[in-house]
This record gives structure tokens, C-alpha cells and sequence, in this order.
């Protein structure tokens, strides 16, 4: 009800570059795409914008992902994915730095490697000190993401659009609530942009993505 009331006199703002903070209610959206990237099927077909990628840095230092399926009592965690292939501890993205695929067993015999697993466990992301509220404080122009409605990343070159909502932030301050905005550019390009990692993941999900911070995202309105 709160959210609801906070986006009453939602308005267009004037384009431009602006400092993007996504909320952790909405953070995993725009990591799909890069996990989307990372599977065998995707691989395999040269349909990835990852594709050929491994052991190189291709996003920013800022991100490091784990997949930690042996958590207890955590949902997502197991021992085997779904075709019966033990998990593990696995890196995906080292400060930037990309560590494994998810690859299937009929992608891997496809391809004639060895299969990871399947899909992602339990996503979690090295954490910075600052929740939502800190990070808002921080920034002097910027806009906070607290919805994506609609838009698509295409797969092979990472270009993407998404209609947001959320809110203006002048001077570390919430300022106007907004919508009918697009945000577009290029998701290798997005997250080389990631400046700051909140400490604010969503411990319910298996996709422990806490709120984000990224410099000069292209925002279409006014």
C-alpha cells in the first residue's frame, strides 16, 4: 500500500543521462539477461552475447556472482539439479571476469564438453555497506527503478530497452514519482557501469540480488 501511494502523480521527466539505482525487488531483471547468456542451449546455438567469453573480463569489477546451492535451508538449495548432475560451489563472475556456462548434458554433448549444471542454484552477490535509502543519499541526479514495464534484451548483442518506473532523485532525495520512461543501451556496456553494490538481498529468493547502482544509463521521457 505504501508503494502504491508513493507513485501517485507519476510524470514523464526530461531525457538524458542519469546515475540508475535499481531496488532489490527489481534487480534480478536485469540480471536475467546476463544468466540467459549463460546457458548451454544459448551457447551452443551462437545466440549469447557471452558466447566465446570465459576466463575474460567482460563486465565490471564491481560484480562478483556465486552460485551456492548448499545453503541451509535456503530456497534453491540441492545437492543435484534436474537431471540428477551433483552441484557445487561454482564462481560465475569474478570482479568482472567470467568463470563457468551452464551448460546441460545435451548442450555439452552437442557441443562435446563437459556439463556444469543445468541452471543456477542459489545466486548470491558480494555485498557492499549501503542499503536502498544510503545509496539515494548518494546521488546528486539520478533515477531509482522501482518497476520494468515491458521492453526486451536481445540475446545475441545485449542491446536492450525497458519501460521503468520509480522516481527522481535530486540531491539525495526522492524529488517526483515517474513512468512512461525508457532505459536502453547495452547490457556488456551496463554492468562494466556498475559503481556500487547495496547489502540488501532479498534472503527469501534464490536470486540474492541486492539493490544496484549504475553510472550514465540512457533514459528516454520528456
Amino acid at each position: 500500500l505504501e508503494r502504491v501511494f508513493r507513485k501517485l502523480g507519476q510524470k514523464k521527466v526530461a531525457s538524458g543521462k542519469y546515475r540508475m539505482i535499481v531496488d532489490n525487488m527489481n534487480s534480478g531483471r536485469l540480471l536475467s539477461p546476463v544468466i540467459d547468456a549463460l546457458y548451454g542451449s544459448s551457447i551452443q546455438q551462437k545466440n549469447s552475447f557471452l558466447l566465446d567469453k570465459l576466463d575474460q573480463k567482460v563486465l565490471g569489477d564491481k560484480l562478483t556472482l556465486i552460485d551456492e546451492p548448499h545453503l541451509i535451508k535456503a530456497s534453491g538449495a540441492r545437492y543435484f539439479d534436474g537431471e540428477g548432475v551433483a552441484t557445487k560451489r561454482m564462481p560465475v563472475f569474478e570482479n568482472g571476469v567470467l568463470k563457468t556456462y551452464y551448460i546441460d548434458t545435451y548442450s555439452a554433448n552437442k557441443m562435446k564438453v563437459k556439463p556444469t549444471i543445468a541452471s543456477p542454484s542459489i545466486l548470491t552477490m558480494q555485498m557492499g555497506d549501503k542499503d536502498t535509502d544510503s545509496l539515494i543519499a548518494s546521488v546528486d541526479k539520478g533515477i531509482l527503478v522501482t518497476g520494468f514495464n515491458g521492453g526486451n534484451c536481445n540475446s545475441t548483442t545485449g542491446d536492450f530497452s525497458y519501460g521503468v518506473e520509480g522516481f527522481l532523485i535530486e540531491k539525495g532525495k526522492l524529488t517526483q514519482p515517474i513512468s512512461e520512461m525508457n532505459a536502453t543501451g547495452n547490457m556488456i556496456a551496463l554492468w562494466n557501469n556498475l559503481t556500487e553494490v547495496g547489502n540488501d538481498p532479498r534472503l527469501f529468493s534464490s536470486w540474492r540480488i541486492p539493490s544496484l547502482l549504475f553510472d550514465g544509463v540512457d533514459f528516454s521521457g520528456l
